[in-house]
């Protein structure tokens, strides 16, 4: 497996298991379709309506980094497993 394959599997695995610790909070303050993008390494997540504000508020904090994105309680949407640079 490449290492970009490797670090991608990374961001996914970890993405989903940010997701689900952080999800009852995320349902619980935000609407379903909102956007959360989540930063694998330090667990940070951003929440806004749209996947380009989320996106564009993650890339100011970690302009190199690659993304997890869910809708929030709906992580087995397309979005599912998406690592966005």
């Amino acid at each position: 497996m490449s290492t970009i394959n490797q670090s991608q599997d990374f961001i996914v695995k970890r993405g989903t298991e940010i997701y689900y610790k952080i999800k009852p909070s995320l349902e619980k303050k935000y609407d379903p379709s909102d956007y959360v993008i989540i930063e694998a390494n330090s667990g940070k997540y951003y929440v806004r309506k749209t996947s380009v504000e989320a996106m564009d508020i993650a890339k100011k904090n970690f302009p190199k980094r690659q993304f997890f994105m869910a809708r929030v309680g709906r992580i087995s949407d397309y979005f599912y497993g998406f690592v966005l640079r």
